[in-house]
């Protein structure tokens, strides 16, 4: 403990060495808190609210461990800023330790499939002209991380990346030059390896193991951002088949086929004949409405027979033709997989544990299984490593049983670590109460046209993040022409966080990615509005389940389940304000079930105290705040 103050003191190492470093005593707490987990390998949950550093209050008791430890985030953003910033600054105290980096397989160039494809495209000039340059680029890189590529598009990123699926392994002509590969024996080599979520989980469910695990030999596991962690781990416990999937397939057998001379008419025309059913597929549940099962069991019967008997009859010609090339292998292996998991997903048949659904997206679906409860699965995970979870927002008016219950764990060390920020001071709220039933296009309306007022006098800028497209759209309808306006999907998310930095009383409408891991320091962002509070859907088929599911257990679905989610997501939306003890800004939540329903306390008790005010007040403090800021 004494060693960790000479890090962390007014005085200490920390402010020695890093410019503009400010010593808190939460980061102290939360650095004695972490150390001692790491000493006792225990299971703990750490809030560390807006502030705290709580990225230093982990890493500097990580490297004075000398411990393997994996970091596990949930963004790429804080991947990067923990690895190309808070480790090479903490290089300067710990100059001995190896660090690495690993993200995904689609993050990284695979010079295979790159090689094979430019050899077999003739007919699309511009997918050709695109690979092209990214062979020019292969031959500079040295990480083969895309990131630093030429940009591509949508359908030439799997023609230069793997997936499990379609990954030859050690098998693989290139497999000693693999980017992949490289970077994962580099981090297999490392004392810290960071990493994300879907990483971690993909690692702990077994399904990345054809370049080794790398937990085996980790002695601690810090999960940052870890509010995120029971969604993404539920996807890594069930099952699931996108028809892109099926249409990957397809594109690869027949770039197998065309690099053994194009000799096979018969594969050739059950890859026709897989595709043709495959789009058939998927025009009749995009077009439709339906529930999974009542497709599966009535309209989609038809067209689930034949994609069966197809790849019945796909992977008996292929078993014949195996052997021909480690490609035709290992599209044999992909098709009998393939072809098992779709019988399972589209069987008709009673489920007890989990849950079918479909997620649709513009061109293609997803079936899902997922299970229902995740709790003894990941709890059981939990081995006697040291697992350190935290993040800004992961407790419920101080407890965490709500992701304790999620996760399986039932003994953990629960600390919050309150913000160092003075919001009775820097923040002032104001919530509109004279509204319509939240949700509603009419709630939207009126919500708008209730602060329109407030972003006039606002000279700052503003963030207005609402909790659905439709909501989005109606903002955007509603403030243009009127307002200096950005919208998500107007430009790639970093361009357009920087156009907002640089466009003076600019209000940037965004939804659900812009709640958490955007980070506005020095903008002059002056007000946060969030439409409403951010639950899930109960209709959503996976919500609905799940509470459900809370209920037989014995617990309340709404109380237990939907309530804790919507708070921590409106405490990530509400955490864009304030990111320094100099801000200053005005919260609007257009939701005034806070007042007018039981579950409101737990709400206002979750957020920062500070002072609700009205709308007179909320403008001439907002024009206080600007005044301010140009003196």
């Amino acid at each position: 403990m004494t060693q960790l103050h000479e890090y962390f003191d007014n005085d200490g190492f920390l402010v020695q060495e890093i410019p503009l470093f400010i010593a808190r005593e939460q980061q102290l707490r939360m650095a004695q808190a972490v150390e001692k987990s790491l000493h006792d390998k225990k299971v703990s949950f750490y809030e560390a609210g807006t502030g705290t550093g709580k990225s230093f209050a982990y890493l500097v008791p990580i490297l004075l461990s000398d411990r393997k430890v994996i970091i596990s985030t949930g963004t790429k953003t804080l991947q990067d800023q923990l690895f190309f910033q808070d480790l090479p600054l903490l290089g300067k105290l710990f100059p001995l330790h190896q660090i690495a980096l690993l993200k995904g397989r689609s993050n990284y160039l695979c010079s295979h499939r790159l090689n094979k494809f430019l050899s077999v495209m003739t007919s699309n000039e511009a997918s050709l002209a695109q690979l092209v340059r990214i062979r020019e680029w292969a031959s500079t890189t040295v990480s083969g991380d895309l990131s630093d590529a030429p940009p591509v598009d949508e359908d030439v990123q799997p023609l230069i990346t793997s997936t499990r699926e379609n990954c030859l392994a050690s098998s693989c002509p290139d497999f000693e030059t693999c980017a992949l590969y490289l970077a994962r024996k580099k981090a297999q080599e490392a004392d810290v390896i960071i990493i994300n979520h879907h990483l971690l989980f993909a690692d702990l469910a077994l399904k990345e193991d054809s370049l080794g695990s790398l937990l085996p030999e980790i002695e601690a596991i810090v999960v940052d951002e870890a509010h995120q962690v029971p969604e993404i781990a539920r996807q890594f416990f069930g099952k699931s088949l996108s028809t892109k999937r099926l249409a990957d397939l397809i594109r690869d057998l027949r770039c197998e086929v065309s690099l053994l001379g194009n000799d096979d008419r018969q594969l050739l025309n059950f890859a026709s004949l897989l595709e043709s059913e495959n789009l058939a597929m998927v025009r009749q549940v995009l077009a439709e409405d339906i529930e999974c099962e009542n497709w599966l069991r009535e309209r989609g019967q038809s067209i689930i027979k034949k994609l069966n008997n197809i790849l019945f009859n796909l992977v008996l010609t292929l078993n014949n033709v195996s052997e021909r090339s480690e490609g035709m292998k290992n599209i044999t292996n992909r098709a009998e997989e393939l072809a098992s998991d779709f019988r399972v997903l589209t069987e008709s048949s009673e489920l007890l544990d989990s849950l079918r659904w479909i997620d649709k997206s513009q061109e293609s679906f997803t079936i899902h299984l997922s299970p229902i409860d995740i709790s003894q699965t990941v709890g059981g995970l939990l081995s006697s490593t040291a697992w350190i979870f935290c993040s800004a927002t992961l407790s419920i008016d101080g407890n965490f049983n709500h992701i304790q219950r999620a996760l399986g764990i039932e003994n953990a060390i629960g600390k919050v670590f309150s913000s160092p920020f003075d919001f009775q001071r820097q923040v002032k709220a104001y919530l509109p109460l004279e509204l319509p039933k939240p949700g509603t296009d009419e709630h939207t309306h009126q919500l708008v046209e209730s602060i329109i007022p407030i972003l006039r006098s606002n000279l700052g800028r503003t963030f207005f993040l609402c909790t659905s497209y439709r909501a989005l759209h109606i903002v955007r309808e509603r403030l243009a022409g009127s307002f200096s306006i950005l919208c998500q999907g107007d430009l790639p998310q970093r361009e357009l966080l920087l156009t907002f930095r640089q466009t003076p009383r600019t209000v940037l409408i965004a939804t659900h990615s812009f709640w958490q891991g955007v980070d506005m320091k020095g903008a002059n962002l002056t007000c946060v509005v969030i439409d409403k509070l951010p639950f899930a859907s109960p209709k959503d088929p996976l919500v609905r389940a799940t509470m459900q599911a809370e209920n037989q257990r014995g617990g309340n679905g709404f109380v237990d389940y939907l309530l804790p989610q919507a708070i921590i997501r409106l405490n990530q939306g509400f955490g864009r304000l304030i990111r320094s003890e100099t801000d200053r800004g005005l919260f609007v939540l257009g939701d005034p079930r806070i007042k007018t329903h039981s579950y409101g306390e737990l709400v206002m008790s979750s957020l920062p105290d500070m002072d609700w005010i009205e709308l007179d007040g909320a403008c001439k403090y907002l024009s206080e705040i600007s005044e301010r800021s140009s003196n």
